[in-house]
């Protein structure tokens, strides 16, 4: 299709009539006007854009900071055209500026006009605005907050995470203006997203500031987690009976629940029946009529090495004896 439109055109152009006549010369015109605008010498400011960098962290700037110098020059109408194309970037390092006090830094762009010449080759620099960049700053306070890690973990079936993850550090000073650190607690880092999980996690995270006026001394936090596999076991674990007054005794059917839950491979071993407390409360004896009393675990005393632990029935029948 485009072969077929380069091809029309180029038949329009030979084809000799008057439109086509009309057509080339305003297209002459066009091209020699362009030929001379852009021959001639122009003066004009050109924004150089800077950037700083290495400021200092326990401090802030009061004001926004300048991106773009105004960079007064003089060349051909090509060089200005060429330069709308360009892509560069001043980088100043406050360490390295002077200061009046030990909030004021002060920077001279002449100290980069050598610099700038090699950059915007082609052009005579005139002037430079603003020749003195003036920086003030003001002290921050210090919070020392909380790391999270937003989680997005899907792990392959049978694989689970085991035990806690750890974040490393798991806190961190931060350096801001005193009315937004009044508002921080903790501060996140970008997401975990990983799937099909099989093996152990050990990566780093970057720390997402929520504010462009806090800072802190280092931008990453090591985040580990361990994964094993895990397997359903099934247990038959008896029903205790609690609070019952001296001189009671109640028989209960069923006597026992079945219980399961998920481990570790490596921990099946090191979980008994006697690790799990399953009871019901002589006190609901009082307060049912239909003879049936709920089944409780104690979970303070469940093993912190299992998950998914679930037990079947919920509730027993019974039947007092005296």
């Amino acid at each position: 299709m485009f072969k077929n439109l380069i091809q029309k055109v180029f038949d329009f152009f030979i084809s000799g009539t008057n439109r086509s006549v009309i057509a080339i010369c305003f297209l002459m015109s066009l091209l020699f006007w362009f030929l001379i605008k852009f021959s001639k010498e122009y003066s004009y400011y050109v924004d150089y854009p800077i950037e700083l960098i290495n400021q200092p962290i326990d401090k802030y700037l009061k004001d926004e900071p300048l991106t773009n110098l105004k960079v007064k020059v003089n060349g051909y109408g090509f060089n200005f055209l060429k330069e709308t194309f360009s892509n560069r970037l001043l980088k100043v390092d406050v360490s390295k500026l002077q200061h009046t006090n030990s909030n004021t830094y002060f920077w001279l762009s002449q100290s980069e006009k050598s610099n700038i010449s090699i950059e915007l080759n082609g052009f005579s620099i005139l002037d430079i605005d603003p020749d003195t960049l003036f920086l003030n700053y003001s002290k921050k306070s210090k919070k020392s907050v909380q790391v999270k890690v937003p989680l997005n973990l899907n792990f392959r079936e049978n694989y689970e995470q085991y035990g806690s993850f750890k974040i490393s550090p798991n806190t961190i000073d931060v350096y801001g203006p005193s009315h937004i650190l009044d508002t921080l607690s903790f501060v996140y880092t970008n997401i975990l997203n990983q799937h099909d999980i099989f093996q152990d996690i050990n990566t780093t995270l970057k720390i997402q500031l929520p504010n462009k006026d806090l800072s802190i001394n280092y931008s990453d936090v090591n985040f580990i987690q361990e994964v094993a596999r895990f397997t359903q076991i099934s247990r038959l674990i008896p029903i205790n009976l609690k609070n019952v007054p001296k001189g009671k005794e109640l028989r209960i059917k069923p006597s026992e629940v079945e219980l399961s839950y998920w481990v570790a491979m490596q921990d099946v071993d090191k979980i008994n029946s006697s690790d799990f407390v399953i009871y019901c409360d002589y006190n609901e004896v009082d307060m049912t009529e239909n003879a049936i009393l709920n089944v409780f675990i104690d979970e303070s005393k469940t093993p912190s090495i299992v998950q998914k632990v679930k037990y079947h029935p919920s509730n027993i029948e019974f039947i007092k004896l005296n």
